[in-house]
């Protein structure tokens, strides 16, 4: 596995915190302090166009491809609807009491979930554009959440990670993740593992019956990002400490580490199983190619 190289993406006017993309027109969309969101190519590396502003940061951004729409959550707890075909809002609520950092679709049917600094996780109906149900989780506030096998699993800023199941209303089982603060959870493409992180650094890796099963130091600050490559085996980590690093989950090894960022890492999305995109503090989207990844 090697680097080939990388495009930067400057533009943003602070932190950028979310990425999504439009995987049919290989579009790039980015938000972060400055509320606004970006378009990008990802292919040429142009810069971008905005398409929308927010008044408040940008924390999470969700691409729904069936119906061309881009879900955005922001600081005050507004959740943001915007159709991009016909380049319009749909729809602005106000669904948590404070920022929300979670936001997720199903590949078929027209259900949407979300999670936020509330504590709360709620369901989404994506033809009214709204929610319609919540379970409260914890006092304590949620950062993003993950889908695997019919439950969805929930990071606690209390360290604890929480499991609800698809169609229920209450917590079925949680367990203690980090001792301060539960900061990335994705699930594997195929829904085999559920990765995490949080403010100690390690990367630990959990069955979907949220058993540990491999835990590892990852990072020297928290782990603020992660993004599984489509393949299933590569994980890609980012921190605090500006470093990205890729894991060999098969081998159980970290396998290469890409510096670059000069401040905080806190976000990252494969674009393909060859390129990886991240966004950071220091206001920078670095596209990163590579080849040699293992299958």
């Amino acid at each position: 596995m090697r680097l080939l190289g990388t495009w930067d993406l400057p533009g943003h006017g602070g932190p950028v915190y979310a990425l999504a993309c439009d995987e049919e027109k290989n579009t790039l969309f980015s938000g972060g302090a400055d509320g606004i969101i970006a378009e990008w190519r990802c292919t040429s590396g142009k810069q971008a166009r905005a398409v929308a502003r927010t008044p408040g940061a940008i924390y999470t951004l969700h691409w729904v491809p069936e119906r061309e729409h881009l879900y955005v959550g922001e600081s005050s707890g507004t959740v943001y609807a915007l159709d991009l075909a016909e380049k319009k809002l749909l729809r602005a609520v106000k669904a948590h009491e404070s920022a929300v950092f979670g936001l997720g679709s199903h590949p078929s049917a027209a259900e949407g979930w979300s999670t936020g600094r509330d504590g709360k996780f709620l369901y989404w109906d994506l033809q009214e554009a709204r929610p319609y149900a919540a379970v409260s989780v914890t006092p304590a506030g949620l950062r993003g959440f993950a889908r695997a096998q019919e439950s969805f699993f929930c990071a606690g800023r209390d360290g604890k990670l929480y499991q609800i199941a698809r169609g229920q209303h209450h917590v079925s089982k949680s367990v203690v993740a980090d001792p301060h603060f539960v900061f990335a959870l994705q699930a594997s493409p195929q829904e085999t593992w559920i990765a995490s992180g949080g403010k100690g650094g390690t990367l630990q890796l959990w069955t979907p019956d949220l058993e540990l099963v491999w835990e590892t130091p990852a990072h020297a600050y928290t782990l603020s990002a992660l993004a599984w490559n489509p393949t299933g085996r590569i994980l890609a980590t980012g921190g605090r400490d500006r470093v990205i690093h890729l894991w060999d989950v098969e081998e159980q090894k970290k396998c290469l580490s890409l510096p670059g960022h000069v401040r905080s890492v806190n976000a990252l999305l494969w674009l393909n199983a060859e390129t990886l995109a991240s966004a950071g503090d220091d206001g920078l989207i670095k596209i990163w190619h590579l080849e040699g990844l293992p299958v």
